[in-house]
């Protein structure tokens, strides 16, 4: 079996990348599990089902993501992915259940508000309509939502809400629909001429129903990754506060967060154009460069452009948090956006700790946290849905 084979050669130090990115996967699933069920008492079974699907998709999400681009995972070792995780998940709530039928003795401690409880972001998003009526995408049923000035809405997969014109002619040409997603959430779209939209959370897209004229202009706020359809007659253009992108047809991703201190355009593939809209300056980046604008920065250049690491940017979009030498107050941002939590720091020097690491979405917040402590840089207090940061105590 794949499994014991990659134990085997770990032990021998013959392990390859794909044999030790798939136990250090499932190590850290099953430490997972003891923890949830040492606090059975405190985590709805709803909850626990949610936090597994999601922690298991994600892992397969990521396998195939990097068979793709690497090729160090075989088919037959995905394979056993699918079936290691299933039985992963058939045996945990299995023994759930027995432990929770045996009656044993609850907590009196009151922890309804424990960070243990605080389980991982989702797909939910609000649609908002042309005449400013709002629609609940999470709560919408997967199949065809509406038909709105003759082009058709169809929600799929619980996570992505599609656009597509029924045949007939537009009949409102300046209708704009809107797409927003809250903290905690997060949201795929298809836009009416193909190019597909990933929201992060607390974020949101402004776009109309039609595209018309000579250009396809969308508006933005918070951070998102597109991949737009090619249309060499009609650039693709994001608004946003700070900054205008331009494109044909191409893969970026642009983080606009308004609490951030920088505005950031990452390039996948393709070529785009960034516009600094306070300074009238541009400037054109290539695949693996990101374009910087710095909210508060008197630079003439106006927008700073850096080779970077494409994987961290768009790591939210692939189920995970990636650091490199982030300060914990960048870092924290995410985390706090991801599960719609706040974030205190007992002193400002706590903010500028700096963190490198690449920690999964779908864990429980306390995991998270969990694993930013074991750097020893930092402590966390929870009080409710509120996150305290404290320097680390070192123990004698």
């Amino acid at each position: 079996m794949v499994f014991l084979k990659a134990v085997e050669a770990y032990l021998d130090h013959t392990a390859d990348e794909g044999q030790i990115l798939f136990l250090e996967q499932y190590f850290d699933l099953f430490a997972e599990l003891d923890e949830i069920l040492e606090s059975q008492n405190i985590i709805q079974t709803e909850n626990i089902c949610n936090l597994m699907h999601s922690r298991i998709h994600q892992d397969i999400t990521r396998w195939e993501y990097l068979e793709k681009k690497s090729k160090v995972v075989t088919s037959a070792s995905l394979k056993y992915l699918y079936m290691a995780a299933a039985a992963i998940f058939l045996t945990f709530m299995s023994v759930y259940l027995y432990r929770s039928n045996l009656g044993e003795p609850k907590s009196d401690i009151d922890n309804s508000h424990s960070v243990a409880e605080i389980v991982p972001g989702g797909n939910r998003a609000t649609l908002i309509l042309a005449n400013g009526s709002k629609i609940s995408l999470t709560d919408t049923k997967n199949g065809e939502v509406m038909t709105q000035y003759g082009t058709i809405l169809t929600k799929k997969g619980d996570s992505q809400l599609v656009y597509r014109n029924s045949g007939s002619p537009i009949e409102n040409k300046y209708a704009y629909n809107a797409i927003e997603t809250p903290n905690g959430g997060q949201f795929q779209l298809v836009l009416p001429d193909g190019t597909k939209v990933w929201l992060n959370a607390a974020s949101s897209l402004r776009y109309p129903l039609a595209f018309q004229g000579n250009e396809r202009k969308v508006e933005l706020t918070g951070e998102a990754y597109f991949e737009v359809a090619k249309d060499k007659t009609r650039p693709f253009k994001v608004h946003s506060k700070s900054q205008i992108v331009e494109v044909l047809g191409t893969h970026f991703n642009i983080n606009v967060y308004s609490n951030d201190p920088s505005v950031k355009t990452t390039l996948l593939e393709g070529s785009v154009r960034v516009t600094n809209t306070s300074l009238g300056v541009n400037t054109v980046i290539r695949p693996g460069q990101q374009a910087v604008i710095h909210k508060n920065s008197h630079s003439q250049s106006g927008i700073e452009v850096n080779n970077t690491d494409i994987d961290e940017a768009v790591a939210w979009k692939n189920g995970y948090f990636m650091f490199n030498s982030e300060e914990l107050e960048s870092v924290l941002r995410k985390i706090s956006r991801w599960y719609d939590i706040d974030i205190q720091y007992q002193n400002d020097e706590l903010k500028h700790q700096l963190f490198s690491g690449t920690l999964s979405k779908y864990m429980s917040a306390s995991q998270v946290l969990k694993k930013l402590e074991l750097l020893q840089s930092v402590h966390f207090k929870t009080e409710g849905r509120k996150i305290i940061v404290t320097p680390y105590l070192h123990k004698i």
